[in-house]
């Protein structure tokens, strides 16, 4: 028998007892095996959220690219068709590539007209990539000239906060968070595996949108693009290119704030909220058995115990009794040490691996905190059947020869 708790007897007669079952008895009397379930346990809800913890830092991380950049600069190709750019046959190159910038230099000038918009450039691009601890991010960022780039960083945020200004081709501002997450610094070469000693790196700059900008190297670059500095309000190009009688087709490519939303939902929300529901639903199931698994073989072990203390007169409701509030104690007990337990290690891993790498995140997730009681709460309730079989197939000592 893994061990009894020490009751006191009954009165006379089969009368009331003198006291009920107690719970932090059996808990005082049976430290080993309590504090095996109860460790067992708390290592489960700290690991439960503290995967969650790590996979949100990816939507943390993306919800300046995704949610807030595109607020204030969006960009877009439009196909010559879309554009009303006409070009025949008889056309020489020559007069392709002017009808080409007459109506790109009509676009420009449309769209500044509308309140709203501060300006707007077509321009070459390169990409910046984030890494988040699950997944992957790159975006546009505009070449600008050396005249162009104080106006876009004024109209960032962004202020620079090591090294120089652009002065010369290729030459880079990068934001902090940035090099942090790329490992890279002032001095080193931007994006040297996909573009070689091309791009240098002249400053850091500190923005909450994540900027970074530079000049034009030559025609190296990942695509021309309209490059629009605009106010919330004014961030969604097709409505924009509709007021200077412009519609958008599928053909066209339009990043703005309602498409960069669009997927955020589907490529960053969705698929996390995904993730964190099948391991959940995993780790939820294997903890189920295991505990059902374990507390059964505790029970038998108990069931000498229980017999005595119906045999001297307490009911089967009190010994159910004593039971759950064994089980809420170890539950309970459980989360306490979880959650201190999950806190020191979200600290550890924020200062040892998130921080060093620029990502962005946060401690406490209520839903999350939740969903992993809720977990133990239906672990709970599994537990109340063979918890009920127990107690039920209980006998007196003066039945046991039946």
């Amino acid at each position: 028998m893994i061990g009894t708790t020490k009751v006191s007897g009954a009165r006379k007669g089969g009368g009331n007892m003198k006291s009920k079952l107690s719970a932090l008895k059996f808990v005082r009397n049976n430290k080993k095996q309590v504090w095996v379930m109860v460790i067992a346990l708390s290592v489960t809800f700290m690991t439960m959220y503290v995967v969650n913890f790590l996979l949100m830092t990816t939507q943390e991380s993306f919800q300046t690219i995704f949610l807030v950049q595109p607020k204030y600069l969006t960009m877009f190709r439009l196909t010559n068709e879309t554009a009303g750019i006409d070009i025949t046959e008889e056309d020489t190159e020559e007069t392709a590539a002017e009808k080409r910038e007459n109506a790109r230099n009509r676009i420009v000038e449309d769209l500044k007209k509308i309140d709203g918009i501060r300006n707007v450039y077509y321009t070459q691009s390169l990409y910046a990539t984030y890494n988040a601890i699950v997944g992957q991010i790159g975006y546009n960022i505009p070449l600008l000239s050396q005249e162009e780039i104080p106006e876009y960083l004024d109209h960032m945020g962004a202020k620079l906060v090591e090294g120089r200004m652009p002065s010369g081709d290729g030459e880079m501002l990068v934001d902090e968070v940035i090099l942090k997450n790329s490992k890279k610094s002032v001095g080193d070469w931007y994006e040297e595996k996909a573009f070689g000693q091309v791009f240098k790196i002249v400053g850091a700059v500190d923005s909450d949108k994540m900027v970074c900008v530079g000049m034009p190297y030559g025609y190296t670059n990942t695509g021309w693009y309209f490059m629009v500095l605009c106010d919330e309000a004014h961030s969604d190009m097709t409505q924009m290119l509709k007021q200077i009688g412009i519609e958008v087709s599928e053909n066209d490519t339009i990043n703005d704030a309602p498409d960069w939303e669009r997927a955020y939902e589907e490529n960053v929300e969705k698929q996390l909220t995904t993730a964190i529901t099948a391991i959940m639903i995993v780790v939820t199931v294997f903890l189920a058995i295991s505990i059902l698994v374990a507390y059964v073989s505790f029970l038998r072990n108990r069931v000498n115990e229980y017999c005595l203390y119906m045999s001297i007169g307490f009911a089967r409701q009190e010994v159910y009794g004593m039971i759950i509030r064994e089980i809420l104690l170890i539950f309970g007990g459980s989360i306490c040490l979880g959650v201190v337990l999950t806190a020191g290690l979200e600290v550890t891993l924020a200062k040892i691996i998130l921080d060093p790498l620029g990502l962005c995140y946060r401690y406490f997730y209520w839903e999350q905190f939740c969903k992993i009681i809720m977990a133990f709460i239906v672990i709970i309730g599994l537990l109340q059947i063979p918890i009920s079989v127990t107690v039920n197939s209980i006998k007196t000592i003066d039945r046991m020869e039946e």
